[in-house]
């Protein structure tokens, strides 16, 4: 009986051995009572005979063998007295040489139905080293050594909470080296490599910049440091303890054998007194090391507001206006702000929120070919400003004056000379056809008319005389403005003609390629039960519909990661949360034959509602508000009025309401997106008035529901 049981357990244990010896894992098992080990596979007892030249008696207790080779693996065996639940987290050891495994311990009853714990080792001492490798390729800047951009950009949103709470502080210096370029011109890029390397080691070597140093770019690096908050009992001494610190780093660079030495400049910022999020603090650390730079060179400035012209103009609302080619293609858009006034000095700019809604909407990230016109201020041949812009991605626009003096002329083209040499594109808004400088017109690239200007005849003639020029037609607000801003030669078009219906169009049946998505839209419009046995029917019979929903429910939009399927879909947000993005995709797929700013307007309005409902002094129903945002273009898409639609899509009556009247729930919501959109700002404050939002919260509404969409669509 004994012998067969001996049997049994031999080939149980030979059947373990085929399994497991393949996999490259070393397994051990053992019981309890004195450590008994009473299995393991061909690379675990390869192990004991490495060590100790033995694989009988030292292999027969894990005291003697497998413990001794791996320090502290008792405290994980499921036989030290812990739960069966903390044995079964693995963890991490190191043998006696150094090597790092994956390990785990589980309880299981043997053959002979008693227990016994099983170690099962994996060797990921080349797996650690390789992530090791690409988090230094990712982290480290590979010329000094030290910390990269994005590193510190990990490491500023990991404290970014803490900031917010007042629970720290502190300062980020921006390090430049005067005179570097110099260095480079004179002796060549090696040796102004090898002055980097310099000046970095100098200062890793120094502990008070040790491991709070990371470089930007070029000859620029950041400096990092944090303190608790409230250290410092006042502004005053805060500045001086930081500017004994930084004062450390004040010396002249050099290498033997050359003449040339540089100098360090510091710019500071403070957080959080000069902001909570790190593109504002190193836009005011950037300002201050423009302003040392100009005082002479190697020294230290604060930041201070007064530096900030930004800081003059708060009232700002913003938004992108778009600009298409002919066919509807988007070409780029213009950010229009309320601060385009000519009655504002053109001293007083608004770059300060220009920067932040830069760094929100993610524009200087853009990597397709759109482009963004922005109106000029002196702001913008500010160095700092000069050497951060994109300048492939934004067009200037120079206003002219209604009358072209000679005077006016001379100072326009000298503004005009100025942006084109520190490599800036230009447009001429405001050109009249009865005053206009060729000169001018020789040096830009883009150029409007007066919208005053109804001179189609001279416009045609300008047009064609100067093919160099690309001209853009602006206030296309209808059908027939674009027929004739055709006509009349225009190539790209300002406005929103697309989003107006064609008078007099004949409702046309619906394409069957845009049945599925119409079914969809309908079932997902609904405000009852979703049939959602349905929907799922819809899109599982099209690969492509699959596709494109699972996309979207992936994207950084909605938030979710790796979901393979509608129904994993569905216990992550819920029937109700997918109706939404199930509407979304019906949408898209709608108006996948119109101009794609249709389809960005309608979603832009849904997620702008959907933010600013909860602000209301009168709360609304957020599901609702995204609809009603949502379906208010849709009739364009599809050639349909509005009630026709409507008669087709079982909504809400409220919704439908608000779509077909003045005096629905949120009709007066769609007028206010009628008027941010044309950039009627007065209309604007008077609904945010009345409505008793906060002006900043409206313009980060938009500018998040901007960046919403261009998740979105990416």
């Amino acid at each position: 009986m004994a012998s067969r049981k001996n049997s049994k357990a031999t080939e149980f244990e030979s059947i373990l051995c085929e399994i497991l010896d393949p996999q490259e894992l070393e397994v051990f098992a053992v019981r309890s009572k004195g450590c008994e080990v009473v299995f393991s596979n061909a690379s675990a007892k390869a192990r004991i005979v490495r060590s100790t030249g033995s694989a009988t008696d030292s292999a027969n207790s894990c005291k003697t063998s497998y413990a001794k080779n791996f320090s502290g693996i008792c405290e994980y065996c499921s036989n030290s007295g812990k739960s069966d639940e903390t044995a079964l987290e693995p963890f991490e050891i190191e043998d006696a040489d150094g090597k790092a495994y994956s390990a785990r311990c589980d309880r299981v009853n043997w053959i002979d139905g008693k227990s016994v714990s099983i170690f099962t080792l994996r060797d990921v001492t080349q797996d650690k080293l390789s992530k090791e490798r690409l988090r230094t390729l990712a982290y480290v800047d590979q010329l000094t050594g030290v910390p990269n951009r994005q590193k510190l950009k990990d490491d500023f949103n990991a404290i970014k909470e803490k900031i917010a709470n007042n629970m720290l502080s502190g300062i980020i210096a921006l390090f430049d080296l005067d005179n570097f370029k110099t260095i480079n011109d004179t002796y060549g890029h090696n040796t102004g490599d090898m002055v980097l390397s310099r000046l970095a080691q100098h200062l890793q070597d120094d502990e008070l910049f040790s491991g709070h140093l990371y470089r930007l770019g070029g000859d620029e690096f950041v400096f990092l440091y944090i303190d608790t908050a409230g250290k410092h009992d006042s502004y005053d001494n805060l500045k001086n303890h930081y500017e004994a610190l930084l004062s450390n780093a004040l010396r002249a660079y050099t290498l033997p054998n050359i003449d040339a030495k540089c100098t360090i400049s510091i710019g500071v910022s403070v957080f959080p007194t000069h902001g909570d999020s790190l593109s504002e603090v190193l836009r005011k650390a950037d300002i201050a090391l423009y302003k040392a730079k100009a005082s002479g060179r190697n020294q230290i400035v604060f930041f201070e507001s007064q530096y900030d012209t930004a800081q003059k103009f708060k009232d700002l609302y913003i938004n992108l206006q778009p600009i298409l080619y002919r066919m509807g293609r988007t070409f780029g858009y213009e950010l229009v702000d309320r601060g385009s006034s000519s009655e504002i000095d053109e001293d007083t700019v608004s770059l300060n929120e220009f920067n932040r809604t830069v760094d929100a909407l993610g524009l200087k990230d853009i990597e397709n070919d759109i482009l963004f016109f922005i109106s000029y201020s002196k702001q913008l041949l500010n160095p700092a400003v000069i050497r951060n812009l994109p300048k492939d991605k934004f067009i200037v626009q120079l206003q002219l004056p209604e009358v072209l003096t000679k005077t006016e002329m001379s100072k326009e083209l000298r503004v005009c000379l100025e942006l084109q040499k520190n490599g800036y594109k230009l447009a001429l808004v405001g050109l009249h056809s009865d005053s206009f400088s060729q000169e001018l017109l020789n040096i830009v690239d883009y150029c409007k008319f007066s919208a005053a200007d109804m001179n189609k005849k001279k416009q045609k003639s300008i047009i064609v005389a100067n093919k160099n020029v690309r001209f853009i037609a602006t206030g296309v607000d209808t059908p027939e403005a674009f027929e004739a801003d055709i006509d009349t030669g225009f190539q790209l078009f300002q406005g929103f003609h697309f989003n107006q219906p064609v008078v007099g169009t004949v409702t046309k049946e619906i394409s069957p390629l845009k049945a599925n998505y119409f079914r969809l839209l309908k079932l997902s419009s609904t405000d009852d039960y979703m049939n959602f046995r349905e929907i799922s029917s819809i899109i599982s019979s099209d690969v492509a519909l699959t596709y494109k929903l699972l996309r979207i429910l992936n994207s950084a939009a909605v938030g979710l990661r790796n979901v393979s399927s509608i129904s994993i879909a569905v216990a992550y947000l819920g029937e109700e949360n997918l109706k939404k993005w199930i509407a979304v995709l019906a949408l898209r797929g709608i108006a996948d034959d119109k101009p794609l700013e249709l389809v960005r307007m309608s979603l832009i309005r849904a997620r702008f509602g959907e933010l600013l409902a909860t602000q209301f002094r009168t709360k609304s129903d957020v599901k609702q508000v995204f609809m009603v945002g949502m379906l208010s273009l849709l009739h364009i898409a599809l050639d349909m009025s509005k009630e026709q639609l409507l008669e087709e899509i079982a909504v809400a009556e409220v919704v439908r309401n608000s779509l077909l009247t003045k005096n629905g729930v949120y009709s007066e919501l769609l007028r206010f997106f009628e008027h941010y959109e044309y950039a009627n700002w007065d209309s604007v404050s008077q609904f945010v008035e009345e409505n008793q939002l906060d002006p900043e919260y409206v313009n980060d509404a938009y500018i998040s529901a901007v960046k919403w969409y261009k998740n979105l669509v990416e």
